[in-house]
């Protein structure tokens, strides 16, 4: 029988007046530790301190904080000769419901434990012919099925907050202010990208992940990651070397983006322990018998976590549990591309992430497509009956330099377009009074050349079924909640170019 003792982890104590720096360079230590116990007058345990809050506190810059003001005080403890299912019982019915607490032996603090560890010790105790195939795949469905409920109010939010800095920048504001939505604009892209991170791995984990292989640059690539991270790398006072080796001209029919996001991911990782130093990432690339052999690689000089993170990646097999988010995703990313991702430690400081990769030759890429509506700017008309997401549509219409106005459902809409102002309209289709369906047709029985204005549809069901029906209704294309900038983008193309009676029938759903 299995007793919580077994499953603490077993990380030192720190005292409550210690400084946030030593807490740092302990977690920098144990990348796989969440939390450390922390002993106040008499050694007792007082507190728990997590990773999150030290990383944050030294974000602030508040390294010689003492650990007092950030622990989670008066923790629940738990006795190590408890089993799982009789540690959870108690975690439960304890009022907080508390995600991790202190695993003691009488007197001694054996480490921190948490209700995640609890719920797989459970299951993995479980008998076989209790957790059928079937109760597992229920299981990952209904866990899906909330997820992407709460992913997609999550990001409708995050948009909006998005959308509403991008007004601010655009304000006479001062240095500080400024500066000060700059960073809130930051927090929205890093939420926005740990919302995609979130997906994805979990895609990947059940073997779903995406990949839409292209023609693309190498070199390119390189030059795109480069963009992507060097200002960033700078303000955190890291210096970054991005390199390319290889025939500049050679091609492979790979996913860029998930290589990109391959390259996101370790050099987030290494910047979570490089304070000081530099990181380094490269791509080598080599023709072999009408494929390409890729060698991608981040180095850092942060801690010495070589040897640990290549013990996590061996102990854990392909799920990556126990790594952190970025390693996870990247090892996930890597092997749905039948590739292979490992860890190396450094001579003398810091780790080395490698992974490998073969893909097909390809021709060089073709150019990218133009950024801006085929037709130059346009006015458009975005119905919805959500404010947050009006102001989404209106915020990426300013960023195709097109011009827009608002209605709040049907009936207003038809009203706006009995003007004959707009070139295009962006429509909603769950409204009340009256929604995008019946508004379209409603556009489309009005007299004169507005009846004919084109009708992108803008909504969280794209289901082909679905989408059929809105083109029907009269809608030249389906546009996915929440709004992508490219989809949109295609989809005003599309629309636009279909006013000027150039565009087929299979090319009118966008999904």
């Amino acid at each position: 029988m299995q007793f919580i003792e077994s499953l603490a982890d077993r990380t030192p104590l720190f005292a409550a007046d210690a400084a946030v720096r030593a807490a740092a360079d302990a977690f920098a230590q144990r990348p796989g530790s969440c939390a450390f116990p922390v002993t106040g007058a008499g050694g007792a345990v007082a507190g728990i301190v997590e990773r999150s809050a030290v990383e944050r506190a030294l974000a602030e810059g508040r390294a010689d904080a003492v650990l007092q003001s950030l622990m989670l005080p008066q923790p629940l403890a738990l006795d190590g000769a408890l089993t799982p299912r009789e540690a959870i019982g108690v975690v439960l019915a304890h009022p907080n419901r508390p995600d991790l607490f202190v695993v003691m032996n009488g007197d001694q603090c054996l480490g921190v434990c948490s209700l995640r560890v609890l719920t797989q010790a459970l299951l993995a105790s479980e008998a076989p012919a209790a957790r059928t195939a079937e109760f597992d795949q229920a299981v990952a469905e209904e866990f899906q099925r909330i997820y992407g409920a709460v992913e997609g109010e999550f990001r409708v939010q995050a948009e909006g907050l998005m959308a509403m800095t991008e007004r601010l920048q655009r304000q006479p504001l001062g240095a500080d202010a400024l500066a000060q939505v700059h960073s809130i604009r930051g927090a929205g892209e890093a939420l926005l990208r740990l919302a995609d991170n979130a997906r994805d791995m979990i895609l990947a984990r059940q073997g779903r992940l995406e990949l839409k292989p292209r023609a693309q640059s190498l070199r390119s690539l390189m030059d795109r990651v480069q963009t992507r991270w060097a200002a960033h790398a700078e303000d955190s006072g890291v210096g970054l070397l991005i390199s390319y080796d290889g025939d500049p001209d050679l091609s492979a029919v790979v996913d860029a983006d998930r290589l990109t996001q391959v390259f996101d991911n370790l050099i987030q990782n290494a910047l979570r322990y490089t304070r000081r130093g530099s990181i380094e990432a490269g791509l080598r690339a080599r023709f072999e018998e009408g494929q390409v052999k890729l060698e991608g690689r981040v180095r850092d000089t942060g801690a010495d976590l070589g040897a640990k993170l290549a013990e996590a990646f061996d102990a854990q097999g392909t799920s990556g549990e126990g790594l952190s988010l970025p390693l996870s995703l990247a090892r996930g990313v890597v092997t749905s591309m039948q590739g292979l991702l490992r860890a190396e430690s450094n001579p003398g400081q810091g780790a080395t992430m490698l992974f490998e990769v073969v893909a097909e030759a390809a021709e060089a890429a073709a150019p990218a497509a133009e950024d801006r509506p085929a037709s130059g700017a346009a006015h458009v008309l975005v119905v919805d009956d959500n404010a947050t997401n009006r102001m989404v549509a209106e915020a990426l219409c300013e960023m195709f330099d097109c011009t827009s106005e608002t209605a709040e459902d049907g009936v207003e809409a038809v009203e706006a377009v009995r003007s004959g102002r707009f070139d295009l309209i962006l429509m909603d289709i769950k409204m009340p009074r009256m929604d995008g369906i019946a508004a379209a047709k409603a556009i489309r029985s009005l007299e004169g050349p507005e009846a004919m204005t084109p009708i992108v549809a803008l909504t969280a069901n794209v289901d082909p079924e679905d989408a059929r029906s809105y083109v029907a209704a009269g809608m030249c294309c389906v546009v996915e909640k929440p709004i992508k900038p490219d989809r949109l983008l295609q989809a005003i193309n599309i629309a636009l170019t279909e006013a000027q009676g150039q565009v087929d029938d299979a090319s009118r759903i966008v999904a």
